[in-house]
């Protein structure tokens, strides 16, 4: 089995090595041309690759979409290279099938050839019951207004133009959550991919607070903030830091924001997770908090350890912090063009197991949080009242899971993007694909994290208390979610 993997795998590279060589160099780099049209025989090559590397690395392809519908998905999309399409066309027909997966860790997105030219729209929104509104401007259009209701653009409905964008994007379980979060700070990029390409936009909109209808011109713009992900996604990036602490007047209350479990992030911040959580939590004690508030809605994610390290400081009692690990084999898989992050023993037969159920787990030996946690002596025993939305993501949606299925806090806000049961996710195989360069990146581990009753298992966590923010809230300021906290913990 472990011999024909691989030949199959070098057997589809090789193909496409092949078919892509004399074109392949023509649309590189300073040559590129993104109206180039690739023949059949290059797209049909690169979705063999597409297809070989999620039906034989992806954890669990069929978690969410059976089996015998996923593959008649692909087998009718495999049908519709019968003509030569440009890198954009071909983007087209393969996002909604990748985001059929339902698992927000598998993308495919456009080469870095591509990323890297044309103009954009300098507008950022918010969305709200399917209706797109103003958030920024990156122009010097004082006209604009911000929080103005966006009804169409270039003369298409706002509703026809998200009809055919949210099927292309990926997003966790049966949730579209993920995919508003994405919209709001890339909607600029997609609208390219999936939409049109002008140089100028035309916005029908009507304002806020009343019923005037105006039009905005807007022309295209040449960013490359705006290329990548908006400009004040960027800057809140770049200004906010990963970790905060603070306690309220009341000395009793306090809140820690953890806006990214990532350590670049944390870095960049100039910042230390574990020296912070510990300090954080022997100021609790020290100050005798008892209500903690914990904010993760902009966390979109990170290192796992960190979880389960916050996790450690608030349970008093052993605790399963991942149920179990899933891979798709228990053989070794090929050294693919991976990133940094892949470990190419997590398939080792040495280091998985088959399950009674025919999956393959991963043993507590090379990921020893697989065991028990052990309680420490001293916990953080009060209130818990825990932050979440649409942007909380992978180890920030894991993170809600865990504090949820230990009943060790109450939910405030918006349901999360990332699913309730888990993820997909921990290392990943990423790879520009041999004739189009379109980048496919393919998670390699399924963390499993199960919610005791809890009814919504393809959904991600709804808290007990939805706090949704209107469009004046957010231009205001105004944060109703840790009102409605701090208003629980006044009734409390």
């Amino acid at each position: 089995m472990k011999k024909y993997f691989l030949f199959s795998l070098i057997y589809f590279l090789f193909l496409s090595f092949i078919y892509a060589q004399e074109d392949k160099e023509k649309n590189e780099g300073a040559n590129y041309n993104p109206n180039y049209r690739y023949s059949p025989a290059q797209l049909q090559a690169d979705f063999e690759v597409i297809k070989f590397i999620l039906e034989k690395t992806h954890p669990s392809l069929y978690w969410y979409t059976p089996k015998k519908i996923l593959q008649q998905q692909i087998d009718s999309t495999s049908l519709l290279f019968n003509k030569s399409l440009t890198e954009r066309e071909f983007y087209q027909i393969i996002s909604p099938l990748i985001a059929q997966i339902h698992c927000g860790h598998t993308l495919i997105q456009s080469s870095s050839f591509y990323q890297n030219q044309g103009k954009r729209l300098p507008l950022d929104f918010i969305f709200r019951d399917g209706k797109a509104y103003i958030s920024h401007n990156y122009t010097t259009q004082t006209e604009i207004q911000k929080g103005a209701n966006v009804l169409s653009i270039n003369g298409r409905p706002m509703f026809e133009i998200l009809q055919k964008m949210l099927p292309a994007l990926s997003s966790d379980a049966i949730n579209p959550q993920g995919k508003w979060a994405t919209l709001e700070v890339d909607f600029a990029n997609y609208y390219d991919l999936l939409i049109e390409q002008p140089e100028k936009f035309v916005l029908t909109c009507q304002e806020l607070g009343n019923e005037k209808i105006v039009n905005y011109e807007v022309f295209a713009k040449d960013d490359d903030f705006l290329r990548e992900y908006s400009k004040n996604y960027n800057e809140e990036i770049q200004q906010r830091k990963a970790l905060s602490f603070n306690i309220f007047k009341d000395n009793k209350t306090a809140i820690l924001t953890i806006n990214s479990f990532l350590p670049l992030d944390i870095k960049n911040s100039k910042q230390k997770y574990s020296t912070f959580i510990k300090q954080t939590f022997k100021t609790i004690q020290k100050q005798k908090i008892e209500n903690l508030i914990i904010d993760i809605r902009n966390n979109v994610g990170g290192e796992m350890l960190f979880v389960n390290q916050l996790f450690s400081y608030v349970m008093d009692k052993d605790y399963k912090f991942i149920d179990n690990i899933l891979v798709s084999t228990d053989k070794n898989l090929p050294k693919l063009q991976a990133n940094e992050l892949t470990k190419s023993g997590v398939h080792n037969p040495k280091h998985v197991q088959q399950t009674d159920s025919g999956t393959f787990a991963v043993k507590e030996t090379f990921y020893p949080f697989l065991k028990v946690q052990k309680a420490k002596k001293k916990t953080f025993k009060g209130k818990i009242y825990f932050l979440i939305g649409k942007k909380t993501f992978s180890a920030a949606a894991l993170c809600s899971s865990l504090f949820y299925a230990y009943k060790r806090a109450i939910f405030v806000g918006e349901e999360t993007g990332g699913g309730s049961s888990g993820l997909t996710g921990g290392d990943f195989i990423d790879i520009a694909l041999p004739q189009t360069n379109l980048q496919l990146e393919v998670p390699i581990e399924r963390w499993s994290k199960k919610i005791p009753l809890y009814p919504y298992k393809n959904r991600g966590i709804i808290p007990h208390h939805i706090v949704e923010p209107t469009i004046e809230d957010i231009l205001n300021g105004k944060d109703k979610a840790l009102e409605k906290v701090l208003e629980l913990v006044e009734k409390k």
